[in-house]
């Protein structure tokens, strides 16, 4: 019985391999599906791995033969039709008709033919620009990519999207965002950055090397900074804001944060001095508290950038990005913009810059504005009321808080160690209104009036930061303290563009 059994099984796998392998272009076969998943064609079972429009499908051998993928298109016939076999296939977002296959070729289904594109879309995401002189863009937002073979490499910070007018993009790198042609971009010609002399380029990796076959670890830090070198007043506080920032950030992996002295910013040299030595203090620290005997095996480590933005008589900017690693599913990138006034001769904040008769006023500029954020990210027009109940209860626990003590409790405050998110120590249960909602890391822009909400802070991981920016002419009689746009600060081309470097 056995015997007859396995030779039975051995036929129906010989009878899937070779019947799947000879799916023929022309030949209508009739699908039933199964499950979701799931489905026949002329009695050969396969696993249905993607839904592209309501017509085309992705599907691979069943059980679990991953590789080759066929595409699969149903005609109005009620049959459905082989179309390609590749490694891989998958959609590309914003479009119906280009399929992406093998992570660099493209395969037309209206045409049905395939090109080659050097954009890699390995990570399985490509995303369809539009087309110029009627050949198609992609991106997979490292590069953008044009069918001609020219391509454009985007900065790391930055992404693109499919912008509303037809043949534009929107660049967009936190809260600032540029609408460019393709043309511009097929033209662009990558240059050389412009040198800022106000500035030093310091980037160093602290990362703790292995020193023996049993040391497995990404532990440590690392720095990407635009460093003012003058002797001003607000240089020497943006150095100091900055060496504390990163300070903050690279030992409360550790848990020292509290503990590490702030060292020199008098100048730049101080400055990096001052981060040399943490990087050796936090190997020590780490390696006192992680290492067993000669065994360290440890992912515990954050990379930190700081960039200027702007700078003018009135003020300057900078943004800083910080992605931590803590363990878990997912590093926690977050970035935000900070702004010393020199006037003023303070860091730009809410209470420091809103009159406090016009603050509901000025909140409710930056829920609208960040409502159209949330529609623009989502494609989904939400309604105001319903818009202003999600973000206002995002932070209530969906858990009991009774009973429940002060440690546990403050574990569900999305608290960011750069901001006083809510002021609480612990979790609540009430929602915010419109008369306390937070507008933490206000800063200015050449656009205008910017604060950011981290992630988990009023929407879910994936669905990012915001950085809602509020145009001056709309808030102008809530600030104290007069601002106005900066044309020749507002967002150029190459700041978005990774260009070469001297």
């Amino acid at each position: 019985m056995n015997k007859k059994l396995s030779s039975v099984l051995l036929f129906l796998t010989l009878l899937v391999t070779f019947s799947c392998n000879n799916l023929k272009k022309g030949v209508g076969l009739r699908g039933v599906f199964l499950e979701d998943d799931l489905m026949t064609l002329d009695g050969d079972t396969f696993n249905v791995g993607e839904k592209i429009g309501d017509s085309l499908f992705v599907i691979w051998d069943y059980p679990d033969k991953y590789e080759p993928n066929y595409l699969i298109r149903k005609k109005r016939n009620g049959f459905y039709y082989f179309q390609q076999k590749a490694r891989s296939i998958s959609s590309i977002d914003n479009t119906l008709r280009f399929v992406s296959m093998n992570g660099n070729e493209v395969y037309d289904t209206e045409k049905d033919s395939s090109f080659t594109i050097l954009c890699d879309g390995s990570s399985c995401y490509l995303l369809y620009l539009g087309q110029l002189d009627g050949q198609p863009v992609f991106t997979n937002q490292d590069t953008i990519c044009f069918s001609d073979g020219r391509c454009v490499a985007l900065q790391n910070e930055a992404y693109c999207k499919a912008a509303a007018a037809d043949g534009y993009v929107s660049l967009v790198m936190g809260a600032r965002r540029l609408d460019v042609s393709l043309d511009t971009l097929h033209r662009f010609m990558r240059q050389y950055e412009e040198t800022d002399s106000s500035i030093e380029k310091f980037s160093k990796s602290y990362y703790i090397q292995s020193r023996s076959e049993y040391e497995n670890m990404k532990a440590g830090f690392y720095v990407d900074l635009d460093i003012p070198k003058g002797d001003s007043e607000a240089d020497r506080a943006v150095r100091e804001w900055m060496l504390k920032s990163i300070k903050d950030d690279a030992f409360s992996l550790l848990g020292y944060e509290q503990d590490i002295p702030l060292g020199k910013s008098a100048t730049a040299k101080d400055m990096i001095a001052t981060l040399d030595g943490y990087g050796t203090l936090w190997e020590k620290l780490c390696r006192n508290d992680y290492q067993v005997e000669d065994t360290l095996n440890l992912s515990l480590f954050g990379d930190m950038t700081v960039r200027k933005i702007a700078d003018c008589d009135d003020y300057t900017t900078y943004r800083y990005n910080a992605s931590l690693y803590e363990g878990g599913l997912h590093e926690m990138p977050r970035s935000y913009y900070i702004t010393y006034d020199k006037r003023r001769h303070v860091f730009v904040n809410a209470s420091k810059t809103i009159k406090p008769s016009m603050v509901k006023l000025f909140r409710k500029e930056v829920l609208k504005n960040m409502q159209k954020q949330y529609s623009d990210n989502f494609g989904d027009e939400s309604v105001w009321n319903d818009y202003l109940r999600l973000v206002f209860s995002f932070h209530c626990p969906i858990v009991d808080l009774e009973g429940m003590d002060d440690v546990m409790s403050s574990m569900l405050v999305h608290q960011y160690a750069c901001d006083e998110w809510s002021g609480w120590d612990s979790a609540s249960m009430k929602p915010f209104t419109m008369d306390d909602f937070p507008l933490p890391h206000l800063a200015i822009l050449p656009e205008g009036i910017v604060v950011t909400y981290h992630p988990y802070q009023i929407e879910c991981f994936a669905s990012g930061e915001f950085h809602p920016v509020v145009p001056f002419d709309s808030v102008s009689q809530c600030l104290s303290c007069e601002y106005h746009s900066q044309p020749k600060m507002l967002p150029k081309l190459e700041q978005f563009l990774k260009l070469k470097r001297r």
